[in-house]
């Protein structure tokens, strides 16, 4: 049984539905660790010829949007029994900007017995250049994986796709 379980949110639907599996895992008396990754704007965002950047601004803006995604993700826990700490980590402090090594760093540190996470969430030129996050945390994994997949996205299998369709009565909104 699992004692310490991590989960990795980003805000979207998928790791909302996480949230919904970890609840799944944790016995009455488990902590519950719930992260989400703020990237270094300077390192994640394409540069064009001739466009300024406020980095500043925009890492302000995406702390600001991390820290609405870790409460509204401890409020759901909490709606379900569970007493969940949160944690932010903010890669423009770390000096990196390599998401799936920063939760296995944490899911080592802290240490989880489990980490949890969506296999879709967030979209954009990152996934394009360095694939899913998702993917690159099971390959640098030490400890157990559970992948969550957003209903929907198995559609090669028509298993799957029966069990992915009898989480869609599930709300994942936050």
């Amino acid at each position: 049984m699992y004692k310490n379980i991590l989960i990795a949110v980003d805000g979207s639907p998928t790791s909302n539905l996480a949230l919904l599996e970890a609840v799944k895992l944790a016995p009455a008396d488990a902590s519950v660790r719930v992260i989400t990754v703020v990237e270094n704007p300077a390192w994640s965002i394409p540069l064009e010829v001739g466009v300024m950047y406020d980095v500043e601004f925009m890492h302000t803006s995406l702390v600001k949007a991390a820290k609405e995604i870790l409460e509204r993700a401890k409020t759901l826990l909490q709606h379900k029994g569970i007493n969940a700490k949160t944690h932010l980590i903010d890669l423009t402090e770390a000096g990196s900007n390599n998401i799936p090594s920063a939760i296995m760093k944490e899911a080592e540190e802290w240490p989880a017995d489990v980490v949890v996470i969506g296999t879709h969430g967030r979209r954009g030129f990152n996934r394009v250049l360095m694939g899913s996050v998702a993917e690159h945390v099971i390959r640098a994994a030490t400890k157990p994986v559970l992948l969550v997949r957003a209903p929907g996205t198995a559609d090669d299998d028509d298993d799957e796709k029966t069990a992915a369709g009898s989480r869609e009565d599930h709300d994942t909104s936050i």
